[in-house]
């Protein structure tokens, strides 16, 4: 039996491995077929620079980093000056961080591109290969559609398989047709298909039975015997295979720090109950499944010990709820300097972020969206605003990277969420700000898009960039196309987000400035001093005896009752309470006080 070729093409950075080639690799070796990998983005960085790469790779409303490859994959269909004329700042953004010039850039995409896929193309016998498969997902449908191209041209009996997080029936339906260079498109969790489908694409077999696969019989007719289904126990998947990718790096001379990915999850149990708005990620995977925390630490184990790295990336939605005790404090109980991100739901309580911290927890993804409560509703978050904060003071207490966004621009919300919105973000400027503010969009396959009249969408349409990218004349772009635009129904005029959103930027600007705001306080035996230098001019506020306590009582927000009965209804409560608020030192909102100074002592 012929082995088989993995590819992952550009446009990717370099500092992030294919996880999807390492784990298929090691899939289809556990069955005794033998496969070689081919990290092509690497070579790409390598070739145009690792800064501009890292510009292109990085995701943006105008999918650069999918357009340079347009011409590649489709010839000329579009002028470069409407693109640029479309998205002007991405552009300079680009050119800037790649120290490029809009002519070199242009030659990148109509003769850099094109020569990089001959290359390849060509200096690799692809004719040993039973199969070339493409791993794709972001930005990298038009460089494997180009290389899928250059591959056939040369070796037309070699069978291009595409997979990846790309797929589902609509848009491998779209390529398929529209590409005939593409033999096979495969929806779903491909663990427990690809052996079967490489076994039977070697020996000429018919796929007919196999679900997953999306192929052509003759005369051109499409079959397709449904999505894969969802692989059903984590713990069936191997170790990863990262050998090639490494043997990269050392070939391109790549030596910034590597941040492996891991999978510990796939699915989102959030979403198995309360699918939110805006997300287009799962689809038919929404299921939930997750590793054992035994099979995590062994994992984590296997990584380390064979590629000498401490620093992981878990690509799960969403961690776990038992990997808090399960996983990370046997980490934490380890002294292990394993560094690692997760996804996380936004209402974790300090201590267990604190858990997580001490297991290796240095970076989160939390789905913070709003500190509206009412605006969180709309989404289905099922958290409220003040819970949002604190998770971000916490965060922001224990140094943990909190890589969160800001949306608006949901069916419902109303001005007063904003003008209460525009009233708490000043407070909040010595917490870590959002990476942005944005308006949220109708992806493929989030609610937004599938029930569009439910949630005030209108005039639903294919991003601005995709008529750059994708030949209209060659695919239906509603089909193909994975982000959408859309008018709203009853739409807040736009001054009221755009208010919102330049604090945001005024807010990062600061975080960002040589004088970064902070409040935090030092604690005496029955004071505290707070220092506040959010505003123009720093300020130091003292608290004693009773009206101390009560500011270290709201660390965690609290109703008025609940502080009540803790300090046994003093009088002077009300009023206190009332004071700490009209001082910002206290925020008050959803019914709960939260003390947003941080605490100056460490171990607090």
């Amino acid at each position: 039996m012929k082995p088989a070729a993995l590819v992952s093409m550009p446009t990717l950075s370099p500092r992030f491995p294919s996880f999807q080639l390492a784990l298929l690799q090691a899939t289809l070796a556990r069955e005794g077929i033998a496969s070689d990998s081919y990290s092509l983005f690497m070579y790409f960085a390598k070739q145009v620079g690792w800064a501009l790469n890292e510009s292109l790779a990085t995701m943006a409303d105008s999918m650069i980093g999918e357009w340079i490859w347009s011409r590649a994959a489709f010839g000329a269909f579009s002028e470069d000056d409407g693109y640029f004329a479309a998205f002007p700042e991405e552009v300079s953004r680009t050119l800037a961080a790649g120290a490029c010039t809009l002519d070199e850039l242009r030659r990148l995409r109509e003769v850099d591109t094109a020569a990089f896929v001959e290359h390849y193309a060509a200096t690799v016998n692809w004719a040993k290969y039973g199969l070339v498969g493409f791993s794709i997902c972001f930005q990298q449908l038009n460089a494997s559609l180009a290389m899928a191209k250059a591959i056939k041209r040369r070796y037309p009996t070699v069978p291009i398989v595409f997979g990846g997080s790309t797929f589902e029936d609509d848009i491998a339906r779209e390529v398929m047709t529209g590409c005939p260079q593409v033999d096979v498109v495969h929806c779903g969790d491909a663990d427990e298909v690809l052996p079967e489908l490489a076994r039977r694409l070697a020996e000429g077999a018919s796929l007919e039975g196999l679900r997953g696969p999306m192929w052509r019989e003759a005369g051109g007719v499409l079959r397709y015997e449904g999505r894969a289904p969802n692989l059903d126990r984590m713990d069936k998947t191997p170790v990863p295979d990262f050998d090639e990718y490494f043997q990269a790096c050392q070939e391109t001379g790549f030596e910034q720090k590597v941040m492996l990915p891991i999978e510990t999850a796939r699915g989102c149990w959030h979403g198995m109950k309360n699918h939110c708005t805006f997300c287009g990620l799962n689809r038919q995977g929404m299921n939930f499944r997750a590793k054992s925390p035994d099979a995590v630490l062994e994992l984590l184990r296997a990584l380390s010990d064979r590629y000498g790295v401490f620093n992981f990336n878990a690509i799960d939605n969403i961690v776990s709820p038992e990997y808090v005790d399960a996983l990370f404090a046997r980490l934490a109980e380890q002294k292990s300097d394993f560094r690692l991100h997760y996804e996380i739901r936004s209402n974790l309580s300090r201590e267990k972020l604190k858990q997580m911290v001490r297991g290796g927890v240095y970076s989160v993804q939390p789905g913070i969206e709003s500190f509206s409560t009412h605006v969180l509703s709309l989404m289905k978050k099922f958290t409220t605003g003040i819970r949002n904060i604190e998770l971000l003071k916490w965060t922001s207490y224990y140094g943990v990277e909190n890589l969160y966004i800001l949306l608006c621009g949901f069916h419902g919300e109303t001005e007063a969420d904003y003008r209460q919105l525009a009233e708490v973000l000043p407070k909040l400027v010595h917490f870590q700000p959002p990476v942005a503010m944005g308006r949220a969009r109708a992806d493929r396959g989030s609610p937004m898009f599938e029930r569009p009249a439910q949630h005030g969408v209108k005039n639903l349409r294919p991003a601005r960039c995709y008529p750059f990218i994708f030949p209209a004349e060659r695919f239906d772009l509603t089909r193909v196309s994975y982000y959408f635009e859309h008018d709203a129904v009853a739409p807040l005029p736009e001054e009221v987000h755009d208010a919102c959103i330049r604090l945001v930027d005024g807010w990062r600007a600061r975080w960002h400035s040589a004088n970064r705001p902070w409040l935090r306080y030092a604690k005496g035996w029955r004071s505290l001093t707070i220092s506040d230098g959010r505003g123009a001019t720093p300020r130091e506020v003292r608290l004693r005896g009773e009206v101390a306590e009560l500011y270290e009582l709201c660390a965690e927000a609290r109703r008025a009752e609940d502080v009540r009965e803790r300090l046994g209804d003093p009088g002077w409560l009300d009023e206190a309470l009332a004071e700490l608020v009209s001082d910002d030192l206290l925020l008050h909102l959803d019914g709960r006080y939260l003390a947003l100074a941080l605490p100056a002592n460490a171990n607090h």
